[in-house]
């Protein structure tokens, strides 16, 4: 708990501005509504753990940081609607 509140601190003392944060959902989670689908895609092409290990981080290179910025963004986007609609179903405005 107290890094919690050092962690706050430092954002306020940086002027970074701190959203609330609602609870969690998988369509909030950058990997669950956009990392994990592009990387199965391919999954079934590699025969066992060894050669899946390798390919990840080769995979997460290989995708342009336009992809993340946009997703980024669309997380910001994500993270309001909870928050706008105090915590009501959302799922129906994505």
């Amino acid at each position: 708990m107290e890094n919690m509140v050092l962690n706050f601190n430092y954002l306020q003392g940086e002027k970074i501005k701190v959203m609330a944060h609602p609870p969690y959902s998988p369509d909030l989670a950058p990997s669950d509504f956009w990392l994990f689908n592009y990387l199965k895609r391919g999954l079934d092409t590699y025969p066992d753990i060894t050669s899946l290990a390798k390919m990840l981080p080769r995979e997460l290179r290989s995708i342009p940081v336009h992809e993340y910025q946009k997703t980024f963004e669309k997380w910001i986007e994500r993270m309001k609607l909870p928050i706008e609609h105090h915590g009501d179903y959302f799922e129906h405005l994505l």
